[in-house]
């Protein structure tokens, strides 16, 4: 994204280019994006268990989601 979208001299400029106008908080999405992570690992064993998913297919998908809750967690330090 280029430095040029954010608002200038306003401080968390970065995490209010995430959502139009920031009208979802960004505690909300990380919140939301962690129950996803949750919910991934819970559904992927049992995909993988009854022979419906790969497991590499599951560990895949489970560590990008980790990688956007962690993203999002670090940049709403910033």
């Amino acid at each position: 994204m280029s430095a040029a979208l954010w608002p200038v001299g306003v401080k968390g400029a970065i995490m209010t280019q995430i959502t139009p106008s920031g009208a979802i908080p960004v505690p909300a999405l990380i919140a939301e994006a962690q129950r996803e992570l949750d919910m991934r690992r819970q559904v992927y064993w049992t995909r993988v268990r009854a022979g419906q998913m790969r497991q590499a297919d599951a560990d895949k998908r489970i560590a990008l989601m980790a990688a956007i809750v962690k993203r999002l967690t670090m940049t709403a330090a910033l």
